[in-house]
Parts: structure tokens; sequence; C-alpha cells
């Protein structure tokens, strides 16, 4: 009875409260820029709220809540508000993996069906022998053979709801089944032939966390990649059940309900409550966090705060470009402007190195983690997604630069002591 009242709630008086807040949270001198830039992006893009946490020389400079967290109740977002992550989630999946790899557990150019042994399709049902060529690396990469814009994105509607009924899966329908159905599928094209977005890869890379390690996935990532960088807070979502402290998602204004995931005991519903079950997303887009906490994962990647993450070896073949024809499809940026793929992060040369970032956006969420070649990151999230997506995201990518740009003498000190 709880999820129908939940989803009640949001379809009631979703506009009735329009005040934006004051930013929380706290800032060190002279960065009124981000600020400025935040209240317009909201408002502008009537997003209802927003959290943003910035650093400078690997010090945190700025942490920030902007707008609301619930519009109706007029709860305010805080620094400590926890926001659905989307594919910033492939980051943190992919330095799971790379650790494996350091540590000799498992090779980048291993072949993926053994590791999944029985956890995989069945032999007798795989209808394409180049599933036998999927790597490691092809799914770090993107280069598995999975294209959503021929075949659909399977981890959604109605992929995701076909594939449970064709292998009697539970519902809602969970990774370990699309990506049995999917393997047992003709594949788009031959693994490591070209680069092409994919949420299975992903989804994959998951089960051989488990399979490798004999644990469950969040289990292991949380003790393996985030709780050494005291990000304590990240798990993974659940879609009508919301963590404590965690934000009201909310679709554009004047979107339509939508024919609900089969398993969430819905009908309709607003698209962040029903489009998909973020907790069978784990690891391609299923956890939530702060975006302090993102901003120690990301930091410490290559130890530029604490302990590194990953080894320099390690380090270079995630950062390593490889040799794929490319697509013009969504979610590849590798069009002309030097932007490429690495390992589980997007990579862009520039004078002082490589700038490494990733994006992430489903339905009343989108996200943002930056980290430049010159000692600078910072990582957004807002609690809803424009139906101009494309224009939203290059509004807070370009405003972020240019609050950068506006500081005229960034200031000493350091946030994170007084934010645990």
């Amino acid at each position: 009875m709880r999820r129908f009242a939940f989803v009640a709630v949001l379809l009631v008086g979703l506009a009735s409260f329009e005040a934006r807040a004051e930013p929380t949270g706290s800032a060190l001198p002279g960065l009124a820029a981000y600020d400025e830039l935040m209240t317009a992006l909201i408002k502008k893009w009537d997003v209802p709220g927003a959290g943003l946490a910035v650093a400078h020389k690997d010090k945190l400079v700025l942490v920030r809540g902007y707008g609301l967290a619930n519009k109706e109740r007029a709860v305010v977002v805080e620094p400590t508000s926890l926001f659905r992550l989307a594919s910033l989630s492939k980051t943190i999946t992919a330095v799971a993996v790379l650790q494996l790899v350091q540590d000799g557990r498992v090779k980048l150019d291993d072949k993926v069906l053994p590791i999944l042994g029985d956890a995989g399709p069945r032999s007798d049902r795989i209808t394409d022998a180049r599933v036998h060529d999927i790597t490691v690396r092809h799914l770090l990469q993107h280069s598995g053979g999975f294209d959503r814009d021929r075949s659909g994105d399977v981890v959604f509607l109605p992929g995701a709801a076909d594939a449970a009924h064709r292998q009697g899966g539970p519902l809602p329908p969970d990774c370990p089944t699309i990506l049995r159905d999917t393997l047992e599928r003709k594949l788009d094209f031959a693994p490591g032939e070209r680069f092409a977005y994919s949420n299975i890869g992903y989804c994959i890379l998951g089960r051989v966390v488990e399979r490798v390690t004999g644990s469950p996935y969040e289990t292991h990532v949380r003790q393996h990649v985030l709780a050494p960088v005291g990000a304590t807070r990240m798990k993974i979502g659940r879609t009508l059940q919301p963590a404590e402290a965690e934000v009201t998602y909310y679709d554009y204004r004047g979107a339509k309900q939508v024919k609900a995931m089969p398993g969430l005991g819905l009908t309709l519903a607003p698209q962040p409550y029903g489009a998909f079950a973020i907790e069978t997303m784990g690891s391609y887009g299923g956890w939530i966090g702060t975006p302090i906490d993102y901003l120690r994962f990301i930091l410490a990647i290559d130890g530029r705060r604490g302990a590194a993450l990953l080894n320099t070896a390690t380090l270079a073949d995630m950062n390593a470009r490889a040799e794929l024809k490319l697509t013009t499809a969504e979610g590849d940026e590798s069009n002309g402007n030097g932007v490429y793929y690495g390992l589980g992060i997007r990579i862009r040369p520039v004078t002082n190195g490589a700038n490494l970032f990733h994006t992430g956006s489903i339905p009343g969420t989108s996200t943002l983690a930056v980290r430049t070649g010159d000692g600078f990151a910072w990582v957004v999230m807002f609690n809803s997604r424009p139906q101009d997506r494309n224009g939203f995201r290059g509004d807070v990518d370009r405003g972020l630069w240019v609050a950068k740009g506006k500081v005229k003498r960034w200031p000493d000190g350091d946030l994170f002591g007084q934010n645990q």
C-alpha cells in the first residue's frame, strides 16, 4: 500500500510550490559565480533542485544544495541529499573491474562467457557464435556488439519485459535475466569492431564482478571501491522506497505518465517512478549518492586524494584510446572534438594532460562529473531531466566551465574535513 501512496503524492500539486530556497551548505570566499550559475540553471530549466561539489587542487572548496529536494513538502536540497547517479554508476563499475585486473583475478582480454558460467546464456540457445568473442575490455569500452539504436535499449521497456517473458525471469526484470536473453540473441556487430554506448554491457560487467569475487556486486563495490575513499553513503537505490535523505525525482512539466515496469505493482506512473526499476540497474545506473561522495571517488581513482584505487599500469589501460569505428549515436561524443571513451570514462586530451568526465541521464535525473588535467574537479546532480536533455546538458557543462573562469583568485582551505 505504501508504494501506491508514495506515487500518489507525486501526482498531487507538482506545480504548487515554486519558491526557490537559498543555497545550503558551504563555500570558501570568492566562488559566487557558482551560486549564480546554479540558481539561474534551475530557474531557466524548471528543475526543482540540485547538488554541487567543487574541488581545486584536490581540496573541497564548495559543497552546496540548491532549490528543492521535495516540492510538495518544501524540503530543500542539502549537501547530504542523495541523488540517483544514473550512468555515473558505470565509472564505479569500471574501477571495480579494473581492480580485479590489477590483482590478477581477471584479464582485460579474458572472454566473458567462461567467467559467467551458468549465469550466462544456455549454450544450446546461443544464436550468434560471436558472443564467444566478447571480452571484458570490449564491455568496458562499449564495443561488445550491442547497439541500442538498432535493437533498442534492452534494459528498459519494452525489451526488459520481453526478456523476462522469454526467460521466465522475475519481475521487475533483473540484470541476470536480461543479459542471458541478450547473449542468446544475435549481436548487432562483431565484438571489438566499433563503439556503441551500451547499458547491457555494464549489466554484464556487474555479473563479472560477482562471479570473480563470489560476493554480491553492491557488497563488493562498497567494501573495495567506496569505503576506502570515505564514500560511505552510496548504495543501490530503490524505485518506490526512497532512502533517508534521498531527493524526490520529477519529470519535466507536461510529461505524461507511462506504462509501468512489470513487477512494480503499478499500471501507470510518472517516468521516474515507473519507467524502470532502479534496484535492478546497479552496475550500469542504479547507484545513489551525494556529489561530495562521488567527488571523493573520482579524486581517489589515481590517488590525487588519498590512496589510489588503481595503479599506474591499470590507469594507462583505463585511459588508452581504442582503435574503434565510431558511431554518431546518442551517448558517443567522439565526433571530431577529440573526445573518446576509455574504460569506463570519457576522455578529452588537453595540453596539460586530459579532462576526464562522465554524464548520467534517466527520467528524473541528470548528472555530470568532471576531473580536469589542471587540478579541478566538480560533480553536479539534478532531480529532474528537462525535455530538451541535450540543451540542458550543454548549458550545465558550459556554465560550470564559465563559472570556473570567473573565479579571480582561488581560495585556500579544504572543506572535506567539515563534510564527513
